[in-house]
């Protein structure tokens, strides 16, 4: 096997990287900024400043934590006002947990946390409910999610529900608008 040289100086190399790297810096950060910027007016549209009638729905995903951390940096007001809902369908990956306590810590905004009703392990879950790899799929939707769900929205009795949802994530959300 060869070895191919090139006869540019390994400092002049080197600039020529930091340039390009310094150019699609700033290409991406004005993306970003944009869509920051559509992110900020659509809260100050859409939300109340005090953020007393709005729930975020949170899973711990990227996205979700993105969300709080821009509410965080760009509306305090509001993200304090709001409750973040967790569900812990009794099947979630331990780094979940991990993620979320992280979350929670940083920007002083625990969760209302809701479970499977009745159970507080997943052998409880188990043992009540079965394997959830043999349960029919709107069985467990139901029982780990919809219902817990249920129950936080009522206990925080709020006017406006964020979800998160990305349209990449199913067929049907595609079409859906972005507030609604």
């Amino acid at each position: 096997m060869f070895a191919v040289r090139s006869f540019t100086p390994v400092l002049s190399r080197r600039v020529h990287a930091q340039q390009f790297q310094c150019s699609w810096r700033l290409l991406s950060t004005a993306a970003l900024d944009d869509k920051v910027a559509s992110f900020k007016a659509d809260i100050e549209t859409h939300l109340p400043a005090d953020g007393k009638r709005v729930v975020f729905a949170t899973a711990w995903l990227a996205t979700d934590n993105v969300f709080v951390a821009l509410m965080h940096e760009h509306f305090p007001k509001v993200l304090s006002g709001m409750n973040l809902v967790a569900i812990d369908t009794m099947h979630l990956f331990d780094t979940t947990h991990v993620v979320a306590k992280q979350v929670e810590a940083k920007y002083g905004k625990p969760a209302l946390w809701k479970v499977v009703a009745d159970v507080s392990t997943r052998e409880e879950f188990n043992a009540k409910y079965g394997d959830c790899e043999e349960m029919d799929t709107a069985d467990f939707d139901f029982v780990s999610k919809v219902e817990p769900f249920q129950r936080a929205l009522a206990e925080c009795n709020k006017d406006i529900l964020i979800t998160g949802r990305r349209m990449d994530q199913a067929a049907q959300r595609i079409s859906l608008d972005v507030w609604e």
